[in-house]
């Protein structure tokens, strides 16, 4: 199985236990264990820590527990986004459209687990793209649009089948009607994207 079909089963996957977590994380994250129940991250001078929870993971950053609790379907992007510079073997970099913050007519503000922002610009990924104005490539059966970010690849999933507007989260309502919504904003702004369904 390759990364990129291990990315894909965990949206459906609920471990078991946290070896389970472990063995989809080590598999993607070079500087990882697992001691006394607790997986541990080391990324530059920041540690990730990871337990079992009632109903999910607790996160202690630094050695400070995070406040959220993170379900199964959360956890390992969580992990991932932590390091991602340095995941092995990563094509591209799956971001779920619930993290979107804002669209405007330069591109997408999103948040990562960790709540820090990036930035997609259309300008930088047209021209990274097959035309000077195709930003990315879409799919509304499999529900993403990868853009042609030169670092890697960043691909925005529509995972959940309803998203509820919460905070500066833009794009609400069902999958499909999410995934034309941003494809709209897109073509608004003078771009365009390569469809693959």
């Amino acid at each position: 199985m390759n990364n990129t079909e291990n990315l894909h089963k965990v949206y459906h996957r609920n471990y078991k236990n946290i070896d389970e977590l472990f063995d989809d994380l080590k598999d993607a994250i070079f500087d990882i264990k697992l001691e006394n129940n607790r997986i541990i991250i080391h990324y530059n001078a920041e540690t990730l820590e990871i337990e079992h929870a009632n109903y999910g993971y607790y996160t202690y950053l630094n050695g400070k527990r995070e406040h959220s609790e993170c379900e199964d379907q959360d956890i390992y992007f969580y992990a991932v986004e932590f390091v991602h510079e340095q995941a092995k073997g990563l094509t591209e970099l799956e971001i779920i459209d619930t993290r979107i913050i804002d669209v405007n007519n330069r591109g997408i503000t999103y948040v990562d687990w960790l709540d820090r922002e990036h930035f997609i610009s259309y300008d930088v990924c047209a021209s990274n793209g097959p035309t000077k104005s195709c930003v990315a490539e879409r799919d509304i059966t499999k529900h993403y649009i990868k853009f042609f970010t030169p670092e890697m690849p960043r691909k925005i999933v529509f995972a959940y089948p309803f998203a509820f507007k919460k905070g500066k989260r833009l794009l609400t309502g069902g999958k499909a009607k999410r995934f034309r919504a941003l494809q709209k904003a897109i073509t608004d702004s003078g771009y365009t994207t390569r469809d693959l369904s």
